[in-house]
């Protein structure tokens, strides 16, 4: 008689404990190159760093660095309040509106990867060509609105387009369209101011809370895979980043019209994008794509606003405000570049 078959010994229970197995994880240890360990780490990392409620995804640093925002801001309006009339606090939340809209504007075309840096001189535009509709057509300015919202969208439609089919950077086709934009304001204007003397019976407050709802609303809608996934693909994020975000930008325009009473021959274009830039990044929304912040881009123009405000308060030249922007535009790239480690 042959020896009975012996009996194989038990298999050693799997590592993957009834877990699905990545790629990498069925290589061979010995197969995985340094690199692959890496990023299959750093994944793993940054999925334990996320908090998810109701399907809004957002990273535990970034919830703490927006809580130093809130504090940061929270005290700075309490020094407003305390070393100023009340006047002055609202004078600064209405200032805030219409560069707070830009900003969020500015903020979707970052997410979605392709940055506007035309919102500004397009900002400046939309209000001169809705103080010319009035002045010149005689249109009414809800006319005028809506026909400077059209001609923005349109123009951020064209601009998305271009931007995907020859696959340029979409810095440098809106530094482009910026430059054209700053043309055109020229040639609407003539060099001269246009003022505007109707005014539509929306106090400055509404329009502040306008802002406060497209940047938070639209920080935690992207705070959602499904729409994150979406609005970064292709065609999608060129046409809505870029027709979104000048939308915004032609809105702030004719905000600070209505709030200034007059159109511009002369824009600063270039200053409001480096505020817009600033406060988007200072908030937390990464300059590449893809991480964006919830409530910090309205708590970073608030306190940019403030800023600018006290500045007025002090006569201090401009130099010293467009010095200010520049070190928070930095500051802003060294705390994105930290969220991300």
């Amino acid at each position: 008689m042959g020896r009975p078959p012996r009996a194989r010994p038990a298999a050693p229970p799997s590592r993957f404990q009834g877990r699905a197995a990545s790629k990498d994880e069925l290589l061979p240890r010995t197969s995985r190159l340094p690199g692959q360990e890496r990023k299959r780490r750093e994944r793993l990392q940054r999925s334990s760093d996320v908090v998810t409620i109701d399907g809004v995804s957002v990273s535990r640093w970034q919830w703490a660095w927006e809580g130093v925002l809130g504090v940061i801001t929270v005290l700075a309006l309490g020094m407003v309040l305390v070393t100023t009339p009340t006047v002055h606090l609202l004078n600064i939340l209405a200032q805030a509106a219409p560069l707070g809209l830009i900003a969020a504007g500015m903020a979707l075309s970052l997410r979605t990867g392709v940055p506007n840096l035309a919102v500004g001189a397009l900002s400046a535009l939309s209000g001169a060509l809705v103080a010319t509709a009035v002045d010149v057509a005689e249109l009414s300015l809800v006319a005028g609105l809506l026909l400077v919202l059209g001609l923005a969208a349109f123009a951020g439609l064209v601009l998305g387009a271009f931007t995907v089919l020859v696959a340029a950077p979409a810095w440098a086709v809106t530094l482009g369209a910026a430059m054209a934009c700053e043309a055109m304001l020229l040639a609407v204007t003539d060099g001269r101011a246009i003022p505007v003397e109707d005014r539509l019976p929306v106090p400055q407050l509404v329009w502040f809370a306008v802002f406060a709802v497209v940047s938070v609303g639209g920080g935690l809608l992207w705070a959602r895979r499904d729409v994150r996934d979406w609005l970064s693909k292709g065609w999608t994020a060129g046409v809505v980043g870029l027709a979104g975000s000048s939308v915004l930008a032609a809105l702030g325009g004719f905000v600070l019209v209505m709030r200034l009473g007059v159109a511009q021959p002369a824009s600063q274009g270039t200053l409001t994008t480096v505020f817009a830039l600033a406060a988007v990044l200072l908030g937390g929304t990464s300059p590449n794509g893809e991480r964006g912040a919830v409530t910090g881009t309205l708590l970073s123009v608030l306190i940019l606003a403030i800023v600018q405000g006290q500045l007025a308060v002090l006569n201090a030249p401009l130099w010293i405000y467009s010095l200010i922007l520049a070190v928070v535009v930095v500051a802003g790239l060294t705390v994105s570049r930290l969220l991300r480690a």
